[in-house]
């Protein structure tokens, strides 16, 4: 008998189509899951505690999810609640859940609250037990005093909540991929499709083509020992090229990826189509090995103040040093790398502005979601399509006549979006009418674009206190006074809060003091918003997987590209990448390294990109014109055609300066590559 999973979306907030959930509910469904938030947006959210996700349509997406799983009598999972999975986003969604069961009548309903708040007490004398994952400052008892910290559960809290029996769980700080996992896992299904199948579902339709976070994915688990996967929304559908370019998706490496419990092992994972809507995965494996978790920690370094200045052109960068230090929309903002010749860099500010402070807020938040997954014919760039230098994202000015204007700054070099931005934003627009017309009737919205020849500058400045903060931005702004264009909108010295960085990133292999410190599971009872506390549990450990693997879990040397022997051989020809490809994108893959996912056409593009000894890390370190130090590894990903490049990234994703929080829009410098083409 199959099982199935339903994913309503990439994250609470995202919202998702009415019609999608109504199509799913026509099949039985065995869980419906969400991976409830996000890290991408920054260190901001975690640190000050607050979700970038605003109220309406958090609720409007919670409403919908407990009214699906009542219907179907099945469990609720949602991990990574709201935002950053904190105690103060933790407590929100209780807050919302309890104001939607009042709403609709729920009672005698179990509820779990699993908690992955870690007070720095607990940690603050084991920073020996402490790894970094990647390139990290080092470790020291201040910065842990000083940092808000979250620890990422993997399947085993989940699975306990469920065999105690609750039917809506609600989790702080999950592995994404665990969120879905779990289930499958408790009820015996093979780990390796439950943890593949786990990592396609974690962004909702994301997977599929066209691919869009704010919208509904259906696993299904065969008796024949693999994992389907369908779209509800007749519109989309999933591809073994989509699933597989999922499956790759926010990872270093194309076969291994890392869990607490262990590893999933990619290698002999066969992706197929199912025609009309459908695609598969079979042979995924998982690798039992030691309890470990992920600690993350969020630090305020001071104040900001930030301006939004439209320049009269690009002749005083070659001039004034000071302004080519800065993020320039329309010549470096998008990579810090300037623009060549015959290149091209659109800077967007996203306007909404309105009566009330709260509505405003969550309609730039929901635009920007549907401006950064939206889908086009043609897209390569399925991580997203622009890049936001900001956390927060959205910044709110009050206006002098009391209304409130919110503003969030981006950009894209892709050369289709580009072309099609008019287009693009209509559609956005259109979108949000269709699923918040109250909020857009409340608002204005407009977008400011910004080119090589009437740039924008972003000048952000980040003091102790706040008044450091205005003091230094203010001096900044008499620098450049003389630059800025009367003639075009600008906003000057917006207020933007605390600023935060990343100031923990690591690797905690302690399974004893995990099993007996973290994740503690509290049961209730609900009648509407009064929950009668039953208890609280911790969680049980299981071992998961192959305990007896014989193949290679070394990322430095599994599937690796290595140069190829051309000696005595000129190319016959040479042919552009984009020629060649269905996918190129960039992405974070954690706070400090950006991976690159090439997707091929077919087998004789991806051959030639393989034989080419362009994607080598040597040559790679060139293209990008970093030290090959910084280049983890190039990798091929047979199962799929696709070549994984991951690296370090320049900046800690989120701190002041860096241009991309997402790492969605590094990879023109790649999309540029012309292939060299050697004959057999």
């Amino acid at each position: 008998m199959s099982y199935r999973i339903l994913s309503l979306n990439g994250a609470v907030g995202y919202s998702f189509p009415e019609e999608s959930l109504e199509e799913a509910m026509k099949t039985r469904l065995d869980i419906i899951a969400d991976d409830g938030g996000t890290m991408d947006g920054g260190p901001y959210y975690l640190g000050e505690g607050v979700t970038g996700f605003k109220r309406p349509s958090l609720k409007r997406d919670l409403s919908l999810m407990i009214r699906a799983t009542l219907r179907q009598g099945c469990p609720l999972v949602i991990g990574t609640c709201i935002m950053s999975g904190d105690t103060p986003h933790m407590q929100l969604a209780v807050d919302l859940v309890k104001e939607i069961f009042e709403e609709q009548g729920v009672e005698n309903v179990k509820v779990a609250v699993i908690e992955s708040h870690i007070d720095p007490a607990l940690i603050i004398d084991r920073l020996d037990e402490m790894a970094p994952l990647g390139h990290m400052p080092p470790l020291t008892r201040e910065a842990v005093e000083k940092s808000r910290i979250v620890a990422a559960m993997g399947i085993a809290p989940f699975i306990t909540a469920l065999n105690e029996g609750a039917q809506v769980v609600l989790a702080g700080r999950a592995c994404d991929v665990s969120i879905f996992a779990a289930d499958p896992v408790r009820r015996g299904l093979d780990p390796g499709l439950a943890f593949q199948a786990g990592h396609v579902l974690e962004c909702g339709a994301l997977a599929c083509d066209p691919g869009s976070a704010s919208d509904c994915l259906i696993a299904e688990f065969t008796d024949d020992g693999a994992v389907i996967f369908t779209p509800p929304n007749k519109a989309r559908k999933a591809t073994s090229y989509s699933v597989a370019a999922h499956s790759l998706y926010e990872e270093n490496h194309p076969a291994l990826q890392s869990y607490p419990e262990g590893v999933l092992v990619m290698e002999d994972t066969k992706y197929f189509d199912v025609p009309p809507r459908s695609a598969g995965i079979r042979n995924a494996g998982f690798v039992s090995g030691p309890l470990s978790v992920k600690i993350e920690g969020s630090m305020c370094i001071g104040s900001r103040v930030a301006s939004f200045l439209s320049l009269k052109g690009t002749a005083a960068l070659d001039e004034d040093p000071f302004l080519s230090r800065h993020l320039i929309y329309g010549v470096n903002a998008v990579e810090r790398n300037r623009i060549l010749p015959g290149e091209e860099e659109l800077g967007i500010l996203l306007t909404v502005k309105g009566k009330d402070e709260e509505t405003v807020a969550a309609l730039a938040s929901t635009l920007k979601g549907y401006l950064l997954h939206f889908g086009y014919p043609g897209r390569l760039t399925t991580a997203g399509n622009i890049a936001f230098p900001l956390s927060p994202i959205e910044l709110i000015r009050k206006e002098d006549d009391g209304h409130f204007t919110g503003l969030v700054i981006g950009g894209t070099r892709e050369p289709l979006f580009i072309s099609e931005k008019d287009a693009l934003f209509a559609s956005v627009l259109e979108l949000g009418r269709q699923q918040y017309p109250e909020l857009m009737k409340a608002c204005e919205v407009a977008f400011l674009t910004s080119d090589r020849e009437h740039p924008m500058m972003f000048l952000d400045t980040i003091g102790e206190t706040r008044e450091e903060a205005e003091k230094l931005h203010g001096e900044a702004l008499a620098r450049v006074k003389n630059y800025i264009d009367p003639g075009r909108t600008s906003y000057l010295a917006v207020h933007g809060g605390n600023a935060y960085i990343w100031s923990i990133y690591h690797i905690w292999n302690n399974g004893d003091a995990i099993k007996e410190h973290l994740f503690p599971i509290r049961l209730f009872n609900a009648r509407g918003r009064e929950w009668e506390f039953l208890k609280e549990v911790r969680p049980v450990y299981e071992e998961t997987g192959d305990r007896n693997y014989a193949g290679s879990l070394d990322e430095k040397e599994l599937d690796v590209i290595h140069e190829v022997d051309h000696t005595g051989k000129m190319p016959t020809g040479e042919i552009p990448l984009v020629d060649m490809v269905k996918v190129l994108r960039s992405k974070d893959a954690g706070v400090n390294t950006i991976t690159y996912d090439i997707f091929f056409k077919d087998e004789r593009s991806y051959r030639q990109a393989l034989a080419s000894n362009v994607f080598t890390k040597r040559s790679v370190a060139k293209i990008l014109n970093i030290p090959e130090a910084h280049i983890i590894g190039t990798y091929r990903a047979d199962p799929c055609h696709a070549i994984k490049i991951s690296r370090f990234r320049e900046m800690i994703s989120g701190t002041p300066g860096s241009p991309d929080g997402f790492g969605a829009q590094q990879h023109m410098r790649i999309e540029r590559i012309t292939i060299p083409v050697y004959d057999g």
